[in-house]
């Protein structure tokens, strides 16, 4: 129990580990690094836009500040996310109004607009829209955006949150904005989850599922573990496990902060920040039919050692290979201060293999603590951030990683130039850019600047050519709606069903809707965008 507290680095605690962070970022814009080698020698580092201070009140960030998540790219080609302080809400922080956090979007060319700025009524000292929104968005079928909050919502919500456990919600690209579902925690009746700090999942049924981070009460009596939920885009929510996590003997996960991926198999795969056998953190599987499996417990050695890693606050992502990969913020071979997170590789059925010690005294300075996790992008290889080293101003990498293991720097994040503590996940646009979020700026009045930056990686990469998972109804008529699932769907060219082309429309970059057209035949569906085609694995039945 001691090396949890002792490690505790959990963004749990909603306001609050903002202001840790900003602590962070002082410490680590203090600390001089050597320079490391840009591997990806191609590319060219863009900063397109600066959540910079600009004194407007109440919070002097009336863009936003702080962006912790990754963008999403929608289906009009512009980009959307979160920020977790700033925007016009009077929020109270040690610095004064800091704001309650915003919804936004911004163009590729690096053009931002407030899409919703999350209200604070201190008259009655209630959030009922949420506030502090870590996760991130995600677009529905419908063209819409879902995500969450970590506070707010019903001020009589029983977690650790600000002035309630949070809220689900809903907002049109145009910035109308709907609550969901309001979380009200553990003691609730029924018990539900409270404090949601992952970004949600669209599931291959069509409702969205997520993590919270508080709440939940077990048939044992187990409060505030934490939860798994599902929730319709109309709003019906069911909560679907509660963990037990490690009290009272048990070594089921605990507290997971990140959010779910659901994998090839109809399973949901994800990290928890504790529990296990250590208490320090655990990879799990869970279905309705089968329930819950803790697929590895990161174990802990004599001398506080972990070195499989611990506390992990990243998602998975499965790659073309069917395994499962992800990060641990801290820990390692060695867990000294400058050695702190890994990068590993897991089966779906639990074999673990470490590829990583994340370290900022070896050579080359490839970062350490990374908060986030990996995506696969068009060239095969997975990409990355750590919120911490790499260079001479100590303030974050992105990193590459090849599926045989071999790790390279591809940025180096510079402080007052680039911005500071990437904690997102790379994001992959339809034109092969790569977008990173950083959630602080520097500069050099901290207090004034630390709002974060958008960073272009362009060049190197080809642009992704979709994928097409599954589409249904599996049979139709000439005139039949059809949805197509995937991903890297935003700019696509063509549809077409055994090579008739069809209408369509790009709902988001994982759905496209096409209509059976005139004169079609059975057989496979293809669609196209510049980076190539990609054909259904299985085939559409024309019905006469």
């Amino acid at each position: 129990m001691s090396s949890k507290i002792l490690r505790f680095t959990s963004k749990k605690a909603g306001f609050a580990l903002c202001m840790i962070l900003l602590a962070c970022a002082r410490w680590a814009h203090a600390q001089p690094r050597q320079d490391a080698r840009t591997d990806t020698d191609t590319a060219t580092t863009n900063v397109i836009y600066r959540f910079q201070y600009d004194g407007l009140v109440p919070s002097g960030f009336s863009h936003g500040e702080t962006v912790f998540d990754e963008l999403v790219q929608g289906a009009d080609g512009n980009f959307y996310g979160t920020t977790t302080l700033g925007g016009s809400g009077t929020c109270l922080g040690p610095f004064g109004v800091q704001g309650c956090g915003t919804v936004f979007k911004i163009t590729p060319s690096g053009t931002q607009t407030v899409l919703f700025n999350f209200p604070y009524d201190p008259n009655t000292n209630t959030a009922v829209d949420g506030i502090y929104p870590y996760g991130g968005l995600v677009q529905g079928k419908d063209g819409n955006f879902y995500g969450t909050t970590s506070g707010g919502g019903n001020a009589g919500g029983v977690c650790n949150g600000t002035l309630g456990c949070g809220v689900i919600f809903k907002i049109t690209p145009a910035g109308t904005f709907t609550v969901l579902h309001t979380l009200n925690g553990a003691f609730a009746t029924p018990a539900e989850g409270g404090v949601p700090t992952g970004r949600l999942i669209l599931g291959n049924d069509g409702n969205f599922y997520g993590t919270t981070n508080e709440g939940g009460f077990t048939a044992d009596k187990v409060a505030n573990q934490g939860t798994i939920f599902r929730i319709s885009p109309n709003g019906a929510f069911t909560t679907l496990l509660s963990f037990e996590g490690d009290n009272n003997g048990f070594t089921d996960p605990s507290h997971p902060y990140a959010g779910l991926i659901q994998g090839r198999d109809g399973k949901f795969y994800g990290t928890s920040e504790f529990g296990g056998t250590s208490g320090v953190g655990t990879v799990f599987s869970y279905s309705n039919s089968a329930g819950l499996k803790v697929l590895h417990s990161f174990p802990e050695q004599a001398g506080q050692v972990f070195p499989d890693g611990e506390l992990p606050l990243a998602a998975l992502v499965q790659a073309s290979n069917g395994k499962l990969y992800g990060t641990t913020s801290d820990g390692g071979a060695l867990s000294t201060f400058f050695q702190r997170g890994t990068l590993f590789r897991i089966t779906t059925q639990g074999v673990f293999t470490k590829l990583w010690d994340f370290n900022s005294t070896g050579t080359p300075l490839n970062g350490f603590i990374p908060y986030g996790g990996l995506i696969q992008a068009s060239d095969g290889n997975l990409y990355g951030t750590t919120q911490a080293g790499g260079g001479t101003a100590n303030s974050g990498t992105v990193y590459e990683l090849t599926l045989g293991g071999v790790l390279s720097q591809v940025m180096s994040f510079d402080s007052t130039t680039s911005g500071a503590l990437p904690e997102g996940v790379p994001l992959q646009a339809a034109d092969g850019t790569l977008y990173i979020t950083a959630s602080a700026d520097g500069g050099s009045n901290l207090n004034q600047n630390d709002g974060g930056t958008i960073v272009q990686i362009v060049g190197g990469l080809p642009q992704p050519k979709p994928v097409v998972l599954r589409f249904a109804p599996a049979s139709g008529m000439v005139g039949q709606k059809v949805t197509i699932s995937g991903s890297s769907f935003v700019g696509t060219t063509s549809v077409t069903f055994n090579g008739t082309a069809a209408t369509f429309k790009v709902k988001s970059t994982n759905t496209v809707t096409a209509t059976v057209p005139g004169g079609a035949t059975s057989g496979r569906i293809t669609v196209t965008n510049a980076g190539g085609s990609t054909t259904s694995a299985q085939s559409f039945t024309v019905v006469p």
